[in-house]
């Protein structure tokens, strides 16, 4: 602000001297003038919605939206200051969400992931990471839509002496995030028809079966089996990398069950 004050007074020096002038003539014109534009000046920088700033920012919009036409990426700088415009951290995020969303719109898929990268590097809040794996799993079911509909199918003996009432079936990647990627209950399973995990059971959207799926991870898969006197366990390893069609079939049969101690 006194910075901006400093050069308008340096910029009114020269048109306080003519003012003076003895031989000034349209003295009147020339200071109803002055004060209109130094005094427009300061309302549109202390405008919560000033003038020129609308325009730059239109000009970004243009500069952006151009960009995602012609599906190039998008710089973090150029991002980051576009975001700029809002204040709150949450208002910056869902107007990236915007530009985002804006690029999926049109299939620009090299727009939407720098834009992505922009806003997983600029908001690494806990608060934030929930949409942002949101953002990468519209970005990955638009972009591989067959990979959405990955799935494990389970074929599955019970165990020896078992009355089956409830079969627990977990999937996590070794090494990974303490999270398991699909975990499901089948109550009183019956055995004779198709049991499969996909998506929809991802405790978390887009750290799930199909990204598992699309990066060709190995996962470990854990089933829990409660009978009516016992229970059982069973755990395989399965490399999604020889996946056929996005779907996988897990085998588990009655010998391969480890009764759990009591």
């Amino acid at each position: 602000m006194f910075a901006l004050i400093a050069i308008l007074i340096i910029a009114l020096l020269p048109i306080m001297a003519y003012l003076l002038s003895g031989a000034s003539s349209q003295k009147a014109l020339v200071f109803f003038a002055t004060v209109m534009l130094f005094g427009g000046l300061l309302l549109n920088h202390q405008s919560s919605d000033p003038l020129f700033g609308s325009w730059l920012h239109s000009k970004q919009s243009n500069v952006i939206q151009q960009k995602i036409r012609n599906n190039s990426e998008l710089s973090d700088e150029m991002i980051l200051t576009f975001l700029s415009r809002k204040d709150l951290a949450q208002d910056s995020f869902l107007l990236g969400t915007l530009v985002f969303y804006k690029a999926l719109e049109l299939e620009s898929f090299n727009s939407a992931e720098s834009i992505l990268r922009s806003l997983n590097s600029a908001f690494t809040e806990p608060d934030f990471q929930l949409p942002i794996y949101n953002l990468l799993a519209d970005l990955r079911d638009a972009k591989h839509p067959l990979v959405s509909n990955s799935k494990l199918l389970l074929t599955i003996q019970k165990p020896l002496d078992c009355s089956p009432e409830l079969l627990t079936v977990t999937v996590e990647i070794p090494n990974g995030p303490a999270v398991d990627i699909a975990a499901k209950d089948f109550i009183q399973p019956d055995f004779t028809q198709e049991l499969f995990l996909d998506q929809s059971d991802a405790l978390v959207r887009g750290f799930d079966l199909p990204s598992a799926f699309l990066n060709q991870e190995i996962v470990k898969v854990t089933a829990s089996m409660s009978c009516k006197n016992n229970a059982f366990y069973s755990m395989k390893t399965i490399d999604l990398s020889d996946a056929q069609n996005h779907q996988e079939q897990v085998f588990i049969y009655e010998n391969e069950w480890l009764k759990k101690e009591q």
